[in-house]
């Protein structure tokens, strides 16, 4: 029960007064004692002015801030702030909570105990679940209710008992989360029972055992924390004698903190690890981690002022597919760059000296690069042309090393020469009655870059750029260091929007741009590339449409004229009035990787209470279901209980797998985490805003 608040008068009425002894008067017919900012009122009422306390008998009701409480007859002690209530009802109005005890007591204003009592967040007449307890203990201070002996029903039916429960009064509270319950054709059911520690208010933890009846028992355990100057996450999952597994023990661990040491400066630390490569595929929750084919390690040290910028970095990886890339023992870069300012001359300069190691791979050793580069950007109203000159110096000290292919110590240095100029032209028309502004911007990047034999460095971390519409301006085909592409070129692009005339918000733009080649490329990846010899690239082209803020339409396409095929095509559509409406539909094309995926995805209420989600992703190319995703969630004022069905294609093996979640929630007693929306997002549907 809440405090009555302290205050220096108490005043009292009814309909009649009568002086029965010396100090003691009762009131009868509409009693009313208001002190501070609580109410009692009641039929009758005895005052005892030596005690200053009030006895209250007939439909009597505190009302205070917190909570209103009726029942048939209470005695309050005005002083001390405390009092007590048979046969009482209650209400916390912030909890939106309602109960029933035989005996409710003040002990103090931050303590209130119900003996017999119940509690539920359902409205009265409706408590479709209802916790019933010998006693109830109520801590303000704390933020901690307690309760002893208690069970917990749900429409009618008990199906919990314990001898103690622990529940939040309000907000962030140590205690038992909402369980989950699943079941999978591989693993069977799976049982997660979450237990939540509010350490402090920048510190929680959770702790969830698991009971998967296909593989065993297993602990998930999460620590966050969120200091002035850092925060951090650790997580440490295990799975003891995973039955599928020949019993093995498995893990995953995950360590992530980062933290400001003075204006500028910062460090960032990442740690993973699994037990096995198909830890993820097996015990994994979202396609986010089943897609991984390296976790990363790193320990970062990082400076960000106006013109400089510093990273020192040790990096490894553990590899679950593919190749195993080198790790970095260290990396440092240093970029720097001066203001821009038209008619004057821009610095710029990047430079990276990186150790690369490696267990099984040759070479390893130390490379440097250095890349300073000066331009002179020129621009008016309707036109720019920046011109940019830059020198590229990049050496190899190698350590283990085929001596056949590779000599100890290599370098290589190379001019590199750009102009990129572009137009702007702009038109006022109307669409309907909408003013709307069209633009028109031509842009040429002619890049040249001497040829230089590179066949004798080594190719530590160098891969060639998928060709998209923002690297037809780039000055070098490759990323990374190794390689630097020479070129003689001439990139030709046209984009144009649409703006509302109103306030300048882009509803619609589009661009298409190519290179053209002026010579044969000689520096490759493959020595079999033919498209080396093309005069021209694959078009390139972007659409992004806005028409009003809850549509929005991406994509990309690359063609390419010498071969007559689509490359790449990329599309997604998303229509989000509100946070509880989302339509997502995506389609993806690699046509040199097979690749062509269809994507759908919908989070919708149905009527008011029921709420659906679902997702589809198809493989166009070998027609089949990669992920499919279908749930309700039903929600009414005191209670939310969801149902999700989930197919998944399993990578390794190839078939899919069948699971089903079930997860109740009951509000102000346990607290799902998530809402179902963000787990649609982040985790089952794997879909970004």
């Amino acid at each position: 029960m809440p405090p009555l608040e302290e205050a220096q008068t108490t005043h009292l009425s009814a309909d009649r007064a009568d002086s029965e002894a010396e100090g003691i008067t009762r009131f009868q017919g509409n009693v009313m004692v208001e002190r501070g900012g609580s109410v009692l009122t009641g039929n009758e009422g005895l005052y005892d002015k030596r005690q200053n306390s009030v006895t209250l008998q007939g439909d009597v009701q505190i009302n205070g801030q917190e909570m209103v409480a009726w029942g048939e007859r209470a005695h309050v002690r005005l002083d001390e702030q405390s009092g007590q209530m048979q046969q009482g009802r209650y209400h916390f109005r912030s909890l939106h909570a309602f109960g029933r005890a035989e005996t409710i007591t003040i002990i103090d204003p931050d303590h209130t105990t119900l003996e017999q009592a119940s509690y539920t967040t359902c409205m009265p007449g409706h408590e479709d679940w209802l916790l019933k307890a010998r006693s109830v203990e109520l801590d303000y201070a704390t933020n901690t209710g307690e309760a002893y002996h208690t069970t917990l029903s749900f429409k009618g039916v008990p199906f919990l008992y314990t001898p103690y429960i622990n529940f939040p009064l309000e907000g962030r509270k140590t205690g038992l989360l909402a369980p989950t319950i699943a079941t999978s054709s591989s693993d069977g059911t799976d049982i997660r029972l979450p237990y939540y520690w509010n350490i402090a208010p920048h510190r929680d933890a959770t702790t969830t055992p698991r009971n998967i009846s296909g593989r065993g028992q297993m602990l998930e355990t999460e620590f966050r924390y969120l200091n002035p100057a850092s925060h951090g996450q650790a997580n440490i999952d295990y799975l003891w004698n995973d039955k599928l597994l020949d019993e093995e023990d498995r893990h995953f661990y995950h360590y992530q903190h980062t933290a400001r040491l003075s204006p500028g400066w910062r460090t960032d630390l990442l740690f993973n690890e699994v037990s096995d490569s198909a830890y993820f595929d097996d015990l994994g929750d979202s396609q986010v981690q089943t897609s991984q084919s390296h976790l990363d390690r790193r320990l970062d040290l990082r400076y960000q002022s106006r013109h400089w910028q510093f990273l020192g970095r040790v990096q490894n990886h553990q590899t679950l597919s593919g190749t195993s890339p080198y790790h970095r023992l260290p990396q440092l870069k240093l970029n720097g760059a001066g203001t821009r300012r038209p008619g004057r001359l821009y610095f710029d300069f990047s430079g990276e000296a990186v150790t690369f190691d490696h267990e099984q791979r040759l070479p390893t050793g130390t490379r440097l690069d250095l890349y300073p580069g000066v331009s002179l950007p020129l621009e008016g109203a309707a036109w720019f042309v920046t011109p940019r000159v830059a020198l590229r110096h990049t050496q190899y000290a190698l350590k283990e090393y085929d001596a056949a292919i590779y000599e100890e110590r290599i370098e290589r240095t190379l001019p590199i020469a750009s102009l990129d100029g572009g137009l702007f032209f702009e038109r006022d028309f109307k669409l309907g009655d909408s003013p709307m502004v069209q633009t028109l911007e031509p842009r040429l990047y002619y890049l040249h870059v001497p040829y230089k034999d590179q066949d004798d460095l080594p190719r530590f971390d160098t891969s060639e750029h998928d060709l998209s519409f923002n690297r037809l301006f780039n000055e070098n085909r490759f990323n990374g260091a190794d390689r630097v592409g020479d070129a003689n070129q001439l990139t030709v692009a046209l984009t144009s929007r649409f703006l509302d005339g109103s306030n300048g918000a882009e509803r619609l733009r589009a661009s298409l741009g190519q290179i053209r080649y002026f010579r044969d490329r000689e520096v490759t990846l493959n020595a079999r590339d033919s498209s080396a010899e093309q005069t021209s690239s694959a078009y390139v082209g972007e659409l992004a449409f806005r028409p009003f803020s809850s549509l929005r339409f991406t994509g990309n396409a690359r063609w390419n004229p010498h071969t007559e095929t689509t490359e790449i095509i990329t599309s997604r559509l998303r229509y989000q009035p509100d946070n509880d409406h989302s339509v997502y539909l995506g389609y993806s094309l690699h046509e040199e990787d097979a690749l062509e995926q269809a994507d759908l995805a919908v989070f919708w209420p149905v009527t008011r209470r029921w709420q659906f989600l679902g997702r589809w992703q198809y493989d166009l190319v070998q027609e089949r279901n990669l992920d499919v995703v279908s749930g309700l969630e039903y929600r009414s004022c005191c209670w939310a209980a969801r149902i999700v069905a989930r197919s998944t294609l399993n990578t390794t093996s190839l078939e899919h797998e069948r699971s089903v979640f079930f997860t109740l929630e009951l509000k102000g007693l346990s607290t799902i985490g998530n809402r179902i929306d963000a787990e649609i997002e982040e985790g089952l549907l794997g879909i970004e805003r």
